[in-house]
């Protein structure tokens, strides 16, 4: 599938508008004059719109739902000054898209995630320890892994909530973490493998239904356990991985949130896990309120009120 139109090229009245985009919103309405219609709210990742179908509604309502990518035939119209679609024809894409081919639905990483996976992969040219080298070389060779793994969001709601995400997320760990073991000391093969596969378990807690939903796999053993079952499976493809480094990295990802009641049933017990665990925090904290800063100003100055923090910025 090609995408070639976006909402933000819809400028004009009269464009004629064929091509894929995702429905957020479906209703069938009456009109003054009691004929029904249909009103879809449809997305890509360079914004929102608003169509109308006006005529045969109940058929095209049975050929599609919520959060299907759809297949329109349209032309633009503007009211009050912001564009709409008047839909002629309407109906779910025939083929499954791509997890690549979602990326023009989704708000993505700002940096670019061809660039996030150039620096990932510079990254992991700087291990030096054979094992942990192996390590990376069987999580590149799960290409499905991989692939959600560059492409995916950090979170559903709270912090990076963009494809991407995840990757950003984790290469940020990566970048505070080397530079605070030149200041503070640690094993940096350590550090990187750690930050890099501490979320790893969201590649399965997290799946993409239409939008990016938790799996059942997801809701029922969390990031954390799926993270550890995971660094397990690749262990076993790797002759003679040693039980201790294996056991220093599975202790990262089971401690990053610190706390039992942030969902850690351990605490940070090594340099290397405390590191991880602080820069996790901060970065996750900092791009939340960025996030809640763009989205939610009260006014020029001050943010509403961010619940989870319980603060205004």
């Amino acid at each position: 599938m090609k995408k070639d139109i976006f909402i933000k090229h819809i400028t004009r009245e009269n464009m004629e508008v064929n091509d894929y985009f995702m429905v957020i919103k479906k209703g069938i309405f009456s009109s003054k004059n009691n004929t029904k219609y249909m009103s879809v709210e449809l997305k890509d990742k360079t914004g929102r719109i608003e169509g109308k179908v006006w005529d045969n509604a109940d058929t095209y309502n049975n050929l599609f739902d919520k959060n299907d990518i759809v297949s329109i035939k349209a032309k633009s119209k503007f009211y009050q000054g912001k564009p709409q679609l008047t839909i002629n024809d309407i109906r779910k894409a025939e083929h499954n898209l791509a997890l690549d081919d979602m990326r023009a639905f989704f708000a993505e990483s700002e940096a670019g995630i061809d660039l996030l996976k150039d620096e990932y992969y510079k990254v992991i040219d700087q291990l030096k320890e054979p094992h942990i080298i192996s390590l990376f070389s069987v999580l590149n060779s799960r290409k499905d892994t991989l692939e959600k793994f560059f492409i995916y969001p950090a979170s559903i709601g709270v912090h990076h909530v963009y494809m991407g995400g995840l990757l950003e997320h984790s290469l940020s760990l990566v970048k505070m973490g080397m530079h605070a073991a030149k200041t503070i000391g640690g094993d940096t093969d350590i550090i990187i493998a750690g930050a890099l596969l501490h979320d790893i378990g969201k590649v399965e807690e997290i799946e993409m239904r239409g939008g990016f939903k938790y799996s059942d796999r997801g809701r029922l053993l969390g990031h954390i356990t799926l993270g550890v079952i995971m660094l397990e499976a690749f262990i076993k493809d790797i002759p003679g991985f040693p039980a201790h480094i294996a056991d220093v990295l599975a202790h990262i990802i089971i401690s990053h949130h610190g706390v039992e009641e942030w969902g850690s049933p351990k605490k940070p017990m090594s340099l290397e896990a405390l590191m991880v665990h602080y820069l996790d925090n901060l970065d996750a904290k900092v791009m939340g309120v960025k996030e809640h800063m763009r989205d939610n100003m009260e006014d020029e100055k001050w943010t509403e009120y961010h619940k989870l923090y319980e603060s205004r910025f």
